[in-house]
């Protein structure tokens, strides 16, 4: 009977342990973030950052990915609600807020802007003077605090669209008198996706007005040290072996 009440009191303690994991709770932009974030309704999740975070927990059964897709203001005020302890997205030293509170040690991006217009009517950028009396297109939800400046003096017209192929449309229509900014790898990436022939745009470096900068891991100021630990451990291994590398040019 000693014996009988000795394993059956083990069983459930036994079970417990060994499907026992850790969650972490990864944030997701929904529909704005392509290819860093790609997701199809909150599902299908896949991208570069969400390449690099599966390949960092691959042989790490202990740690448990779970997925919450919002828009990007409403992610951004749940972060700094701070409910969540074991969060983690991307973001830079630069974009300042949560998106800045906490990187990762090594970097997962670097990024680079272009300014891109229509060679109907081609104009050659050298400074930002080169923009006075266009119309520069930007996308609705983000910010943009190198351009603000120029903005606020009336150097250019500022013109918001809610998507890439609004962008396109514009610098289309009005070939010469306007041109749109982003980073180099989203406007490849959409161009492809829009079926946009990329001979028919002009791409040229902006870093003159927005320097070029890395993306990290944004983590939660209040991670657990271990899972932190282990975050870095991995990235810095994969940027040795080139797998960071490798899995953004999936997207290129």
């Amino acid at each position: 009977m000693n014996l009988f009440k000795l394993v059956t009191a083990t069983i459930p303690f036994v079970f417990t342990a060994s499907v026992q994991s850790t969650e972490l709770h990864y944030f997701v932009i929904a529909k704005q973030a392509k290819p860093f974030q790609i997701e199809e309704n909150g599902e299908n999740h896949r991208g570069i950052v969400t390449d690099i975070l599966k390949e960092v927990f691959k042989n790490h059964s202990e740690y448990h990915i779970v997925y919450h897709t919002y828009p990007f203001n409403r992610m951004i005020s749940t972060l700094e609600s701070g409910n969540t302890q074991n969060w983690i997205t991307y973001g830079s030293p630069g974009w300042g807020g949560v998106q800045a509170a906490n990187l990762s040690k090594t970097p997962i991006y670097n990024v680079r802007h272009y300014l891109l217009s229509s060679k109907k009517e081609p104009f050659n950028f050298k400074t930002i003077d080169d923009l006075k009396g266009k119309s520069v297109a930007l996308l609705y939800g983000f910010d943009y605090p190198d351009l603000v400046p120029y903005i606020k003096s009336n150097l250019f017209n500022e013109l918001r669209v809610k998507d890439y192929a609004a962008a396109f449309r514009i610098i289309q229509k009005r070939a010469g008198e306007s041109a749109f900014v982003e980073m180099g790898l989203r406007i490849n990436y959409h161009l492809n996706k829009e079926g946009k022939k990329p001979s028919n745009f002009k791409m040229q470096p902006l870093s003159s007005v927005i320097p070029d900068y890395s993306i990290y891991l944004a983590l939660s100021p209040q991670i657990d040290s271990k899972l932190q630990q282990l975050i870095d451990k991995r990235l810095e291994e994969m940027a040795k072996k080139g797998e960071l590398e490798a899995i953004s040019m999936r997207y290129q």
